[in-house]
């Protein structure tokens, strides 16, 4: 969830986010003709679950508006370019505040947000938030962090990220896979359909004329609770190519 970091800072009170505020961020970010067309993809029921459904709702929007799907953009690119391309999802919420600006009692709020992954990427696993904090991540979260650092350190050595056991990543071209980052690492299919939609709004082509490979799972969708709901999973979805980060 990218976008909780964002939305979060917008308000003074999140708890007090309202659907007036939801259809106000539409609005002012693409316009009165596209807010009940947005709003029917991401309606705040999707969220009723959470303890501040209009805010979740605007979150989401920025998570796939602005980071999601034009990830997903670069990567159909990537293969029209014939570079190895691999990708992650980040969908572990951390136990540790990254940054003195976040309080422990944040965390679940913003689940797996925006830079919720760099300590991890830094092997900053002790003294949280750096330089002087008390909080140090579990064993099962230094393991993440050792994989996170060995395919960053295998990316700039020999052009692909590896498993801390070898085990060379899968590309993207090869189904849309990518390694979960969650309490398993895991080589899944990352569901991005909600791209479909914003793909159409954003670059007003249809995802029939640009998808060369199957990215989707059909276990999920934009359009079930489950895919926000609770847990603020993350979408994070992190474009290797070389060793930039789109």
């Amino acid at each position: 969830m990218e976008g909780t970091l964002f939305a979060a800072t917008s308000f003074s009170n999140l708890l007090s986010v309202t659907s007036l505020n939801y259809t106000n961020y539409l609005n002012v970010t693409f316009g009165a003709a596209l807010v009940a067309n947005i709003s029917s993809v991401y309606p705040i029921s999707m969220f009723s679950s959470t303890i501040a459904p209009a805010l979740y709702a605007i979150a989401a929007v920025i998570t796939d508006a602005e980071y999601a799907c034009p990830t997903r953009r670069a990567l159909k690119t990537s293969l029209l370019n014939q570079l190895g391309t691999y990708t992650y999802l980040w969908n572990h919420i951390p136990s540790c505040p990254w940054t003195p600006s976040i309080t422990t009692a944040e965390l679940s709020f913003l689940g797996a947000t925006h830079t919720s992954e760099l300590a991890f990427v830094f092997g900053e696993t002790s003294n949280l938030p750096q330089p002087n904090g008390t909080c140090q991540l579990s064993a099962s979260e230094q393991i993440l962090s050792n994989e996170m650092v060995t395919a960053w350190q295998s990316m700039s050595k020999n052009g692909y990220p590896t498993l801390a056991n070898g085990t060379k990543w899968i590309q993207w071209s090869q189904g849309g896979q990518g390694v979960l980052f969650n309490g398993n690492l895991t080589f899944s299919t990352i569901n991005m359909t909600q791209c479909d939609f914003w793909d159409a709004i954003q670059t007003g082509t249809s995802t029939a004329t640009t998808t060369s490979i199957t990215t989707v799972t059909t276990t999920s969708t934009i359009h079930a609770t489950a895919s926000y709901h609770g847990s603020t999973n993350g979408f994070v979805l992190v474009t290797f190519v070389l060793i930039l980060r789109i």
